[in-house]
């Protein structure tokens, strides 16, 4: 009798499995039919992350504001130290956190440089794009922490389109002609190898970094009146955000990991048009002094520094691949030596004023 019992039991754990292995198999299946991401940039850096076999030693967490700002290469080779830039298209601070723990698991990480762009910092977490937070893990390997990052960031309506990134597109499971050209494409020698990616004007340059070869264009601009001003902006709600930061500082404390806050450079006229600047500039330094963590807000440098043109610039608030240039090596020359901050900044944005 207990050996019928056993062999039921047994049979019935083999079915489960079963069950489970085959339903795994159909989410992949799904996911490589109904998913194009031959043009993501994120798929290659997760790739290069999990594979890369240098140990990382700088990273750079943020917003495509980071993403297009800094060059870990260059970084790399100015300073000596391997650098790897996890930014992704309009990152949130939790997508950050669970990043910086998935890259921790991998690396020994001695210094984070994190984006703190304002406009990224005054995000209520229901007006927050989801998008943002798919885009990293679609591409993370099982683990807790995904699992987590999966559970904590979306409610629970969500949940469906997050766990199956397939069913993003379920809608097309009848388009036979689209399914046919994603296959073919990700049957190609280039995705198969993760090769990098080229999206018009600007390409996938390796270690996480966008290089971007367009240029502002500043007096084809005609609508400066209709940027948001900053101080709309920070009318939003933060208290989410700010946990998120928290943890971001006790998390680098408790690993003994050199935390670093920057904003990368916006176009001075777009800066001018959103103002006055300085509202941002200070509740971020204030946040800073709180956490003891030092900041740098390139947009406060002083000219014979940092002298950024349009040349410099691919729209009016991101770098291209020549300003990014410019901006890594500056960084990598305050990267050691943090007591000579006031030597480069203004201590307020009106620099005029500050001469």
């Amino acid at each position: 009798m207990k050996n019928s019992k056993w062999s039921q039991s047994l049979r019935f754990a083999g079915m489960a499995v079963t069950v489970l292995l085959l339903t795994y198999f159909l989410v992949q299946v799904c996911n490589y039919l109904l998913v194009d991401d031959t043009e993501t940039y994120t798929r290659i850096t997760m790739h290069e992350l999990y594979e890369n076999e240098e140990d990382i030693d700088t990273l750079f967490l943020g917003s495509s504001h980071c993403l297009r700002a800094y060059n870990p290469e260059l970084f790399t080779e100015l300073t000596g130290k391997t650098s790897f830039n996890l930014g992704s298209t309009s990152q949130n601070y939790d997508t950050s956190y669970y990043l910086l723990r998935e890259a921790v698991k991998y690396h020994d990480i001695k210094t984070v440089y994190l984006d703190m762009h304002y406009k990224f910092l005054f995000i209520d977490k229901k007006d927050r794009d989801l998008v943002q937070a798919n885009i990293i893990t679609d591409y993370m390997r099982p683990s807790l922490n995904k699992l987590e990052f999966l559970l904590n960031t979306s409610e629970t309506k969500h949940y469906t389109n997050r766990l199956l990134p397939f069913r993003r597109e379920w809608q097309k499971i009848a388009d036979l002609p689209w399914i046919q050209e994603v296959w073919t494409k990700k049957q190609s020698d280039s995705y198969q190898n993760y090769d990098p990616v080229v999206v018009e004007q600007e390409y996938y340059a390796g270690k996480g970094f966008v290089f971007s070869e367009e240029e502002l264009d500043a007096e084809a601009i005609t609508w400066w009146e209709n940027f948001t001003p900053v101080s709309e902006d920070m009318a939003s709600q933060v208290t989410y955000t700010l946990s998120y930061i928290e943890k971001i500082v006790t998390f680098c404390q408790k690993n003994n990991i050199r935390l670093i806050f920057v904003t990368a450079p916006s176009f001075k006229q777009y800066l001018d048009a959103i103002g006055p600047y300085d509202q941002a500039y200070q509740y971020i330094k204030e946040l800073a002094e709180k956490y003891e963590v030092p900041y740098l807000d390139f947009n406060l440098c002083k000219e014979e520094y940092l002298n950024l043109g349009e040349e410099s610039f691919q729209d009016v608030d991101h770098l291209n691949g020549k300003g990014a240039m410019t901006l890594t090596t500056l960084l990598a020359q305050l990267d050691s030596g943090q007591e000579r901050i006031d030597e480069y900044f203004n201590p307020w944005y009106d620099v005029k004023s500050a001469k």
